[in-house]
């Protein structure tokens, strides 16, 4: 295998030449090296289920490129290192997460608030909280709205609930990929 340092006409390139070598960069060396011969690998189910996701961000960001709506947001996200493309991949890539939900505020009255917490590497596309009877019976849904002072997401109850012990709160976030992601906190 050829290295170097300071060649100038490989420096800094990597990939696949043809079907016969690949540049490959560790570090500051430049490498010449035979293409890899992956015909008797065995893929794990890991491993599997990766090259689907990857695929499934390759597909997302091609459609988010030809949605003018999403193309924009992307492209406004993007810099000179990272285009719209690898944003929009990169979104599909992280499913959003819920850091809390904050019931103190909640007795089971009209109008008390529930106030989810949660992130993604892009955008939180949106939040509904249910409230569900310790059988796991639905008692009432909703959408929640965004507080962007208190940066965070905020529900308020519709309905009357006594007593509340026992109550199950469910946060359900929805980023712009479309994931779902719920936590559930036991009053």
């Amino acid at each position: 295998m050829a290295k170097s340092k300071t060649n100038m006409i490989t420096h800094g390139y990597h990939g696949k030449v043809g079907d016969h070598f690949v540049l490959r960069v560790r570090g500051t060396s430049s490498m010449i090296c035979s293409k890899p011969d992956r015909s008797n690998v065995v893929l794990t189910q890991n491993q599997k289920d990766q090259t689907r996701r990857f695929s499934g961000s390759v597909n997302y960001a091609k459609n988010a490129m030809n949605d003018p709506v999403k193309k924009a947001y992307y492209t406004a996200l993007a810099d000179k290192n990272v285009s719209a493309y690898n944003r929009a991949m990169a979104d599909f890539l992280t499913k959003p997460w819920i850091d809390q939900i904050d019931a103190i505020d909640y007795a089971g009255h009209v109008g008390d608030k529930i106030r989810i917490i949660a992130s993604d590497n892009v955008k939180v596309n949106s939040v509904n909280v249910s409230i569900r009877s310790s059988a796991d019976v639905e008692l009432e849904t909703g959408a929640c709205t965004f507080d962007s002072e208190n940066m965070n997401w905020v529900y308020i109850a519709t309905t009357l609930q006594n007593p509340i012990a026992g109550l199950k709160v469910v946060a359900i976030v929805r980023d712009l990929p479309g994931h779902v992601v719920e936590k559930s906190l036991t009053l």
